[in-house]
């Protein structure tokens, strides 16, 4: 089965949505990671596009959210997701903690990925395909 490459742990320094697509634009000197070595050793950086059939705004995105003491109660214990404004995507980068790609899970018409930035974050898209930039 064919497979993409998983940028796992890779620095993620800009988030477009833009032409029906989400980018994902990379930090520069991303073949020193071991997961970018074996696809494209002499990578500079990498520009990943999730491209939509339709709505550009057809994803959504859940933020891990720590129980305090009264949600405790409500959820897990241990936590839960919260789903978050599709408008906060492009600030992800913004935030405290570098943005770190961790992996994604590809469905007929579909991706779910996992990042993280002090917490984990989930996106989950309805797209057509996947398009990867690499610079050299």
């Amino acid at each position: 089965m064919p497979t993409i490459p998983v940028p796992h742990d890779c620095v993620i320094k800009k988030i477009r949505v833009k032409d029906q697509c989400i980018e994902f634009i990379f930090e520069d000197d991303i073949s020193r990671y071991e997961s970018i070595q074996y696809y494209k050793p002499d990578a500079k950086s990498l520009i990943i596009r999730y491209h939509f059939p339709n709505d550009p705004n057809d994803f959504s995105i859940y933020k891990w959210v720590k129980p305090n003491r009264l949600s405790a109660k409500l959820f897990s214990a241990n936590g839960h997701y919260k789903p978050i404004e599709n408008s906060l995507l492009t600030k992800l980068t913004e935030g405290r903690f570098r943005l770190e790609y961790l992996y994604h899970n590809v469905g007929y018409g579909s991706i779910i990925t996992k990042l993280f930035s002090g917490d984990e974050i989930i996106l989950d898209a309805e797209i057509d395909y996947v398009e990867f930039e690499w610079i050299c």
